[in-house]
């Protein structure tokens, strides 16, 4: 197939997403163009070549063209395409696309998605993330827009579920608030790459951060709005009067970096906390590998609410991948006793001093995350169900 993929992801410059693991299966027999918005404003937040190290096989034969080449803001950049989506099309031959995947767009996908369907054209619509819930959160927006562009955003993604042959969903929560019909809708969970992401020995690693034999709380991933640390700051200050050997180690940069220092200098951390700033996505297990539990200290109040059959988020499945043991603010989709849960300070406090004094008990909920992983949440299987259903779209 000649696949045409429209994505709010800058593959060459963001982080790593599903769509990059979609991509590398789909290359391998399929001829993949790619229309994006242009990340330049995250060169102004972290080195985006070691961001990207170990993705560069993603893009390696596929063609990516952005909507423009000027340095406004993605918002800006959404909204515009709508005028370079015609001459784009015309100048990658839109006659010869056999399907259409719109990854997460709201505007740029929904008016691809339009033009094609004149000329024979189906698209295949995945939504990956509750798009009108970070509208609404966004610091890219000023606060006063926030609950009209979330208006909007609902407004479009119904009208993009609409005009979509078939909608690929990350989760049944995102599918509840955002129905299909039913011939049109399927779950496709993230997944993980059991071979890269395995344990590690972290000795040498951890001798390098100043770790030792330490005891460490971890996290990886960016410090966007989502991203709520100030329970877990209370709770180890807290923890290391009694226990000193505790440390947090936080993997990566983009998003907040100097909010969550100060947030750490606030509760008395700060001297606790190792910050790495951004390491290559191809190194992440071996830092992974480093921590003796693992957190998603996701923030509720601000709109990230699992629902009631949890969800999947990539470090989930990193981290589990890693058998290590995580402490979740939100219900996963992982069987009870496999992730802990905590959302306050005192319930961090409890989690982790349990986790502290048992090593068999994080030995076990390590091992049996991995037993789920490896069955059920690779990329394999994820990017093979997306490749079925594009070809359903294309016939």
């Amino acid at each position: 197939m000649r696949i045409l993929i429209t994505s709010i992801v800058d593959l060459k410059k963001g982080p790593h997403t599903r769509l990059h693991e979609f991509i590398r299966y789909l290359r391998k027999s399929h001829d993949i163009n790619v229309l994006s918005v242009n990340d330049w404003w995250k060169a102004g937040q972290t080195d985006t070549k070691v961001y990207t190290q170990g993705l560069e096989d993603v893009t390696e034969g596929v063609h990516t063209e952005y909507f423009t080449q000027r340095k406004i803001s993605p918002i800006l950049q959404e909204l515009t395409s709508v005028v370079s989506i015609g001459k784009i099309l015309g100048n990658i031959n839109s006659f010869g696309f056999d399907v259409h995947l719109n990854y997460s767009s709201l505007i740029s996908g929904y008016f691809v998605a339009r033009r094609l369907r004149t000329i024979g054209v189906n698209t295949v619509y995945d939504i990956a993330d509750d798009l009108p819930q970070m509208i609404g959160v966004s610091p890219q927006i000023p606060w006063i827009a926030r609950p009209a562009g979330k208006f909007i955003g609902k407004i479009m993604l119904t009208k993009n579920i609409g005009i979509a042959r078939k909608v690929t969903f990350v989760d049944t929560n995102i599918q509840a608030l955002y129905p299909a019909p039913s011939d049109k809708a399927v779950v496709i969970r993230n997944g993980v790459d059991v071979e890269l992401f395995s344990p590690r020995q972290s000795q040498t690693l951890r001798e390098k951060l100043s770790i030792g034999n330490d005891f460490v709380v971890g996290f990886v991933g960016t410090m966007r709005e989502w991203v709520e640390f100030e329970p877990v700051f209370a709770a180890i200050s807290r923890l290391s009067a009694q226990q000193p050997d505790i440390r947090i180690l936080i993997v990566g940069e983009e998003g907040g970096l100097d909010k969550i220092k100060n947030s750490a200098r606030k509760f008395g951390v700060l001297d606790k906390t190792i910050f790495t700033g951004t390491v290559p996505y191809r190194l992440v297990p071996e830092y992974i590998s480093c921590m003796d539990v693992c957190l998603i200290p996701f923030a509720k109040h601000k709109g990230m609410d699992a629902g009631e059959d949890g969800y999947c988020p990539l470090k989930l499945a990193e981290y589990l991948a890693c058998e290590k043991p995580v402490i979740s603010t939100q219900k996963t989709t992982m069987p009870e006793g496999i992730v802990a849960y905590a959302s306050t300070a005192e319930e961090y406090y409890d989690r982790i001093l349990m986790l502290y004094n048992n090593p068999q008990i994080r030995f076990e909920m390590g091992s049996q995350g991995r037993k789920i992983i490896q069955s059920s949440y690779t990329w394999s299987n994820s990017a093979s169900m997306l490749e079925q259903v594009l070809l359903q779209a294309a016939s």
